[in-house]
């Protein structure tokens, strides 16, 4: 007599039989047996290493890993070019990239009844569309902030003023015009008495940083930023989370966010893609992620606070956990609909009057 099992039924089994056998394939037929295939657009470094770790506890899908090229605002301009052709089920991303997706209309809405895990996620942190549609899951909170190795760098920074310091020739490790929406601009801006709507200050001083020779890197990538700081050739700079913390591990860091310099807070996560066919096992996938257990994994591994109210947070992730006061006194958040209209313009500022200087 011919059995029929179903996949759910057969993982609980095995689950419960762990250790006594392994069952054939056949058993299941092939549809039953084989994961959906996704592909996912990630940061390299820790993030990657988290979600892979992630993808290992379950095994509904599997994963082809596609890694950003530059900052993750840069696949915009690939969407933009191959809409409404879409290669990819979700992209990581933040603020800044989400907006830019929502605004062409490229992210599914999500909802609770579809992702239960987003119950235990603040709504107030979700992106949502003009209309209210949430249109990304958030996974973690990170910041993107100066730091410094404390073992090599020349003096401690306490302020914006001390990067022009000679001592620093050549030690910093600087974010390329595709990292961070240029928000390193918009740092040095608001320590000149500007902001993301008023940037010429920031300006001003980037050539003058770039004119020191104090720069001894540009970082185009993750890996850039953190194989500079790792091999000792640059000891200080400004960039997202998890290359910080993939620094971390091994050496003694310095993270400058409650400080007097500008820190800005970001939500990492994911935007499910449209046109593409595996929708609901992407959301199943996503939920997964978003699960206590797996956002405490990855905050261990990846190095962002999570954002499940039911997860466990690291104690190395208290230079993220901030107190009204310090979240008032350290914290900017930036209107991000201005910082992607800039995009363009800042970026071809960066390319004519920073690159000459370099």
């Amino acid at each position: 007599m011919k059995r029929n099992i179903s996949r759910r039924k057969f993982l609980g089994g095995a689950t419960a039989a762990a250790g006594t056998a392994v069952a054939a394939p056949w058993l299941l037929g092939r549809e039953a047996w084989a994961a959906t295939r996704l592909t996912a657009v990630e940061w390299g470094g820790g993030v990657v290493d988290a979600m892979k770790q992630i993808a290992a506890n379950q095994s509904a899908a599997e994963i082809n890993w596609v890694l950003h090229q530059g900052g993750s605002s840069a696949i915009l301009s690939k969407l933009k070019a191959t809409w409404p052709r879409m290669e990819y089920d979700y992209i990581s991303g933040w603020e800044g990239s989400f907006f830019g997706m929502v605004k062409e209309e490229w992210t599914e809405t999500v909802t609770p009844a579809e992702i239960p895990n987003l119950a235990d996620i603040p709504e107030k942190i979700v992106v949502k569309d003009p209309d209210g549609n949430w249109k990304a899951v958030p996974r973690a909170v990170g910041g993107i902030y100066f730091g410094y190795r404390k073992d090599t760098s020349p003096k401690e920074i306490a302020s914006i003023d001390d990067l022009f310091d000679p001592a620093f020739k050549g030690q910093l490790c600087w974010p390329g015009p595709t990292q961070n929406m240029l928000l390193q601009v918009v740092a040095l801006a608001l320590h000149a008495g500007g902001n993301e709507f008023d940037v010429e200050p920031g300006w001003k001083l980037m050539k003058e940083l770039a004119e020191t020779g104090n720069i001894g890197r540009i970082a185009v990538t993750d890996t850039d930023f953190v194989n500079s700081l790792t091999s000792g050739e640059t000891s200080a700079g400004f960039f997202a989370e998890p290359a910080w913390a993939s620094i971390a591990k091994d050496f003694p860091v310095q993270q400058l966010t409650k400080h007097d310099l500008p820190t800005f807070l970001y939500q990492s996560g994911f935007a499910i893609m449209k046109n593409r066919e595996n929708t609901e096992a992407t959301m199943q996938f996503v939920n997964h992620c978003i699960s206590p257990e797996m956002s405490s994994l990855y905050a261990e591994v990846a190095g962002e606070a999570p954002l499940n109210v039911k997860a466990s947070s690291p104690p190395h992730l208290t230079h993220l956990t901030f107190s009204a006061e310090e979240m008032d006194r350290f914290v900017y958040v930036p209107d991000f609909n201005q910082v992607l209209a800039q995009q363009d313009p800042w970026l071809k500022r960066w390319e004519e009057e920073i690159v000459p200087l370099l």
